[in-house]
């Protein structure tokens, strides 16, 4: 369907106005954009409340047990970190080959060489975090990888899609979108092509359960189905800040068999390098819970555990203390905390009462007060009676 007039217009004003800073940026050194997209954040911080909550919930799930005063100030200097890094971006297509020691370091190349040297490929498992563009200019800065690929989502705008497609590919790099048969993939890896894949995003209901950062999850199965087709090496790479304008890369192995548990592994050993440096502005550990999606049925195996259960409240009326719950709502990776005859005002105080924040609340009877406060705090309220068996 075209879009209409207005939507076109919309468009053409975003891309208007990401020429015009990548035209500025441009004329500046790099660590002085980097430096204008640290102040940038601290101005902006204060204006994203619920982007903060969605960054302070993420720490407070990885970095457990951590006390919320030092998730609080993580989570501003980890935003300040990501409008720099994004910012950064911006430049990253004028960083010209043979200019390491001005932009990226490779501390051991030498452990991708080892596994290119198998002949077979290499799907290289990556994260939201440091400047990732420089990632698809990795050819210009390891000439010893003959052909670098990467998946990329395609962007809502048709206009900047297009451009940032074309300045992704500057270096010879071939973007493979969900669309692309994984023929295409399969024949660019047996070719000891290299692939990378942004793994560490959520999933949604789909992907495989796996536990990370000690919390049940789902993810893409998409890289370890690589590697078992194409028989291919399967190694993460993690991107921090160094200083102002240069950033350090770092591979990382993967343990084998390369399933996604394991996988997802080496992403958070790759994260764990500079947690600051992560992208977190994306509710990573969302529990998609709905009229038809119990919360058995969101973890689907019964038997599946991790170290950092989801977090549940029971809001009871005083008459409604003790009563049970369907089976569809009872699973041992759930803890569930009965909070009876409380006003919604003292829910901040018991979310933070746990280092672990609060994943949904469940309620018998209707209580909007409740639910304006939750929504609030960016915790889903759902009738028991919605999972009734």
């Amino acid at each position: 369907m075209e879009a209409g007039l207005g939507k076109r217009l919309s468009w053409r004003i975003e891309a208007g106005a990401h020429s015009v800073v990548s035209a500025v940026m441009t004329l500046l050194p790099a660590n002085h954009v980097f430096r204008f997209g640290e102040i940038l954040g601290k101005l902006i911080w204060p204006l994203m409340k619920s982007r903060q909550r969605v960054i302070i919930r993420n720490l407070r799930i990885a970095m457990a047990p951590i006390e919320l005063a030092e998730a609080e100030k993580m989570a501003r200097e980890s935003f300040i970190r990501t409008v720099a890094n994004l910012l950064s971006s911006s430049i990253s297509k004028r960083s010209k080959p043979g200019s390491v020691e001005e932009t990226l370091e490779v501390e051991n190349p030498e452990l991708l060489e080892e596994f290119m040297a198998e002949g077979r490929g290499v799907v290289l498992l990556l994260a939201h975090m440091g400047n990732w563009e420089l990632l698809t200019r990795l050819q210009s800065f390891l000439p010893q990888i003959k052909s670098l690929g990467g998946f990329y989502r395609p962007l809502n705008n048709p206009i900047l899609n297009e451009r940032v497609l074309k300045n992704r590919e500057a270096d010879g790099s071939r973007l493979f979108s969900k669309r692309d048969s994984l023929h295409h993939v399969s024949g660019f890896l047996r070719e000891n092509g290299v692939v990378g894949i942004l793994a560490d995003q959520r999933v949604g209901r789909q992907g495989e359960l796996v536990e990370y950062f000690g919390r049940l999850t789902r993810a893409s199965p998409l890289p370890s189905l690589l590697a078992r087709r194409c028989r291919s090496e399967v190694v993460a790479l993690s991107l921090r800040t160094l200083a102002p304008g240069k950033w350090v890369a770092r591979f990382h192995r993967v343990e084998k068999p390369y399933k996604s548990g394991n996988c997802m592994k080496a992403i958070e050993t790759a994260m764990r390098e500079s947690m600051v440096d992560v992208f977190w502005l994306q509710e990573r550990w969302k529990t998609y819970l709905s009229k038809r999606i119990s919360p058995v049925q969101w973890i689907r195996d019964e038997n599946a555990r991790g170290a950092k259960p989801h977090r549940a409240l029971i809001w009871a009326k005083a008459e409604e203390k003790g009563l049970p719950l369907p089976a569809s709502c009872i699973h041992g990776d759930i803890a569930y905390q009965e909070v009876v005859g409380k006003n919604p005002c003292e829910l901040e105080a018991i979310d933070a009462g746990d280092p672990l924040p609060v994943d949904y609340i469940l309620v018998f009877s209707k209580n909007e007060e409740l639910r304006k406060t939750a929504k609030q705090l960016g915790i889903p309220v759902f009738r028991v009676s919605q999972f009734s068996e």
